[in-house]
């Protein structure tokens, strides 16, 4: 191929196969575990914080308790056996980190699996976890 000349997206594909078809399975699987975190990375603009809270959830159904096990500004990851819907709005009440403070934020669920659900805040809570002096609401 001429160096010259920007590849087609055809010809970067087919390069990627082959290139991968020619890897020990091992190496496959390496490669496979590096992407899929290199986009996972790019899904979030920030990190999550380990963080486990009990956390008061609404739907428009009804209330729900579960536990919070991580969180950043944009969201947090809520453990929990009851069944949601991804798209599905919601309220959550839980206390703030390193604060004696509760916030009520309203998000969406964006992703779920067998343990939980991912919830995106409507707003970023940034200032709410790094100041914590006060009660919040943000909906």
């Amino acid at each position: 191929m001429d160096q010259s000349k920007k590849p087609t997206i055809a010809e970067i594909t087919s390069r990627l196969i082959k290139l991968i078809l020619n890897m020990p399975p091992e190496e496959r699987a390496n490669t496979l575990m590096e992407i899929e975190a290199r986009q996972a990375q790019g899904k979030r603009r920030s990190v999550r914080e380990t963080y486990f809270v009990d956390v008061n959830y609404a739907t428009r159904e009804r209330v729900y308790k579960g536990f919070i096990q991580n969180i950043s500004p944009e969201g947090v990851y809520v453990e929990t056996r009851e069944p949601v819907v991804v798209g599905q709005k919601i309220t959550l009440a839980f206390p703030l980190p390193h604060s004696l403070e509760h916030a009520k934020v309203g998000g969406e669920i964006v992703r779920s699996d067998a343990n939980g659900f991912g919830v995106k805040f409507d707003a970023a809570i940034q200032e709410l976890l790094e100041n914590g002096q006060y009660a919040a609401s943000i909906e």
